[in-house]
């Protein structure tokens, strides 16, 4: 019992209608973090800025020599993966909710919208995938991400450096590239903008 709550009768004289599809949300098709090397060696050409790196680093198109080192989703944790910490996602019934995500093997992160609910539409989803590097060199991080609902922006950050904003519409494979020292490394995903979900994190080994 708490002392300083005060108890009240609270009288209800109109019960809620809604409309059958009042919840009724558009599906996004489950998706599954992408293990091909080639596949993301196409996603780090094609962006901007590529073709300076891989002059710097020539081993980056030599993609069939990779190694995975880890995987992150939020239902598998691979390799040297060793802790995915996800904070303010969200959570819907019939949508999104819990065993949805496991299901699906994602966690959404939701933004504008939704207020009928209660939502305070909030930005403060934040992802944390803490892997081991076996060796100092040149690593590959693909963040996978699947924006809902029209564009989103995330900010992706290894340890305390961050890689930048990184607009997207729709599924985006987006490798980033780093030099590590063995040991481990933490790279995260901040929420700046419009809704989105995680599918997952993979770490290659140029």
């Amino acid at each position: 019992m708490a002392k300083d709550f005060q108890l009240k009768l609270v009288k209800i004289d109109k019960a809620l209608r809604l409309a059958a599809d009042a919840r009724k949300v558009p599906r996004v098709t489950p998706a599954k973090p992408t293990i091909d090397a080639s596949a993301i060696y196409k996603a780090l050409k094609a962006t901007t800025g590529a073709d300076k790196i891989i002059k710097q680093i020539p081993n980056l198109e030599q993609y069939a020599w990779w190694l995975p080192i880890a995987t992150f989703s939020v239902c598998l944790k691979t390799g040297t993966a060793m802790w995915l910490d996800i904070w303010d996602a969200d959570h819907f019934d019939g949508f999104t909710d819990m065993q949805r995500c496991l299901t699906d093997c994602r966690a959404w992160f939701s933004a504008d919208g939704f207020t009928t609910w209660g939502s305070a539409e909030t930005k403060t989803g934040r992802i944390n995938c803490f892997f081991n590097a076996p060796e100092d060199g040149t690593y590959i991080c693909n963040a996978e991400l699947q924006s809902f609902g029209g564009p989103a922006q995330v900010e992706c950050v290894i340890d305390s450096s961050s890689f930048g904003p990184l607009p997207f519409n729709g599924s985006i494979t987006q490798p980033h590239t780093c030099t590590l020292v063995k040991g481990g490394h933490s790279f995260r995903i901040r929420q700046m903008s419009g809704s989105f979900f995680f599918i997952g994190l993979s770490v290659w080994k140029v």
